[in-house]
């Protein structure tokens, strides 16, 4: 196995005069989400670059792939799918591609009927949620396109996906996701934001 140092400044795991962790993570939102937005939209020219649409799958980009896709599979736990939740609202009104969104634990077990037109975005803050990496490998025996959004980078849901978006927005000590679930409501509307501007 390659081992990998994980560099994190002292400032972003104390609690820096906050009570407790939870309440230091809700004041850091604005921080976090300016982080999560810094370097990919561009008010100028009205763009949004986010590296993934230039990957490819089978031969084929990805900013494609969403342009012609049948729905979009959004699989997360906890926190992430209610955050999956909102973004089924966001990506539908913007995009006008349906979404649907589903528990991970339970997705992974039972029979699906997968189009293979369809798209699996997984969302998880660690990258490590067992039931969202089994998810998203019985996607990928179905050979659909799938896409992390994930706050660690190195991660198992990073590494196995076929693409991905990473948060940025610095390491969460709190059980209850805050800085996390902000990010991926963001990183969503800017996906859908994306595929907007792309059907244009």
């Amino acid at each position: 196995p390659k081992i990998n140092k994980v560099k994190i400044n002292n400032a972003n795991v104390s609690k820096s005069g906050y009570d407790h962790y939870m309440l230091k993570e809700i004041m850091e939102q604005t921080q976090s989400l300016n982080s999560c937005m810094k370097g990919r939209i561009n008010l100028n020219n009205q763009t949004i670059n986010l590296g993934m649409f230039e990957d490819k799958f089978n031969d084929i980009y990805i900013k494609d792939y969403f342009n012609n896709c049948h729905s979009i599979i959004i699989c997360a736990c906890g926190t992430s799918l209610n955050s999956g939740l909102i973004g089924k609202q966001i990506i539908e009104e913007l995009c006008d591609i349906p979404v649907f969104v589903e528990q991970a634990s339970e997705f992974r077990y039972r029979e699906s009927a997968i189009n293979p037109k369809s798209i699996m975005i997984v969302l998880s803050q660690s990258g490590e949620t067992a039931d969202t990496l089994g998810a998203l490998r019985k996607a990928k025996k179905h050979n659909i396109l799938t896409i992390s959004i994930c706050n660690v980078v190195g991660s198992s849901i990073s590494r196995e996906a076929d693409s991905g978006v990473f948060l940025y927005v610095g390491p969460e000590i709190g059980v209850a996701s805050t800085k996390a679930f902000t990010g991926q409501i963001l990183v969503l509307y800017m996906i859908a934001l994306r595929i907007s501007l792309t059907k244009k």
